[in-house]
């Protein structure tokens, strides 16, 4: 990579303003990492820049500089939006950096359609990307139609999440590496998709700027490249486990009073036999598992379509030579 000295962001990151989408009736969030102690660990840990990513809203980043207004040169206000392909109704999760209020707005207009969505970033020269493309997928689409859509939709794509199987971040960086063979020029970023806060910085995206949007403008022009690891299921159902004793632990507390109803505690009672019966470790490994699966089955298209390319090139008459 051209530029000035390197410097590393993690890219995917959750606090408290994450709401959980599923069993809504807990009052749950997917995450309890308060943003100010988020941002004192990523930068501890070696971060120039922090960014904040959480579900579908930017309060979390707005929370922090309310708190810490100097702060506001190193941090990244993004979002990871919520959308679909609506002719599948498979979702995907489209990361955004440099959001404002105005344009959190516009992103909530246009997130029912993942093409509007794309659309619309694509007018405001937003910085976005996909985030982990194969873990909503479940064969909606033959897998290489779905790789078509993800190499017209995005230039960037998440290629290395640390709260994922290697074998997605492989058909992830596969997916790009299919793109380049095509003649497109296509760029792959990483992030920890930390809900916790022990995997932050677990894997990030690297590149020269010196202040956080000649960072961006780095990124945007895919110069760039990605570092760390992945996690592992251990660590990952370990870090699930955490959030559901957060989860209990706050709605036993005086600031549960003032936003808990009583079905939640309803609900939260309901739910403890299942937390105790292994229901969170389930849902941990089957999703690991099956996302795992279905990013093999993407790799062996991926595989035979290079395959399929490299016979008709050499199958291909030669050109006729001059005499």
């Amino acid at each position: 990579m051209a530029g000035t000295q390197l410097r590393a962001v993690d890219l995917h990151v959750h606090t408290i303003f994450s709401k959980f989408r599923r069993l809504r009736c807990l009052g749950a969030r997917d995450s309890y990492n308060d943003p100010l102690l988020v941002y004192e660990r990523c930068r501890e840990i070696g971060c120039d820049y922090v960014a904040i990513t959480d579900h579908d809203t930017i309060d979390g980043a707005l929370d922090l500089l309310s708190r810490r207004p100097d702060l506001e040169p190193t941090v990244i206000i993004g979002e990871e939006v919520d959308t679909c392909f609506p002719e599948t109704g498979q979702w995907a999760h489209v990361n955004v950096l440099g959001v404002n209020e105005a344009i959190h707005e516009d992103l909530q207009r246009a997130r029912g359609d993942i093409r509007d969505l794309v659309s619309y970033l694509r007018s405001r020269n937003l910085v976005h990307f996909l985030n982990h493309p194969l873990q909503s997928y479940r064969l909606q689409k033959q897998p290489m139609r779905f790789v078509e859509d993800v190499l017209e939709l995005f230039t960037h794509v998440e290629v290395r999440n640390a709260a994922l199987p290697p074998d997605q971040n492989r058909a992830a960086a596969g997916i790009l590496e299919h793109g380049r063979r095509m003649g497109l020029t296509r760029f792959g970023v990483g992030g920890s998709d930390a809900h916790g806060m022990r995997p932050l910085g677990a894997a990030v995206t690297v590149a020269p700027g010196d202040d956080r949007r000649a960072w961006l403008a780095a990124v945007a022009a895919g110069n760039c490249a990605v570092a760390g690891r992945e996690i592992g299921p251990v660590e990952l159902v370990g870090q699930a486990y955490a959030i559901v004793g957060r989860y209990y632990r706050r709605l036993g507390s005086s600031e549960a009073a003032h936003h808990a109803t009583p079905v939640n505690y309803l609900a939260a009672a309901g739910f403890v036999p299942i937390c105790l019966a292994g229901g969170p470790l389930l849902v941990c490994l089957l999703s690991y598992l099956g996302t795992s699966g279905l990013s093999r089955v993407v790799s062996r298209s991926l595989k035979r379509a290079e395959l399929g390319a490299a016979m008709e090139s050499c199958a291909a008459p030669a050109p006729p030579q001059d005499l």
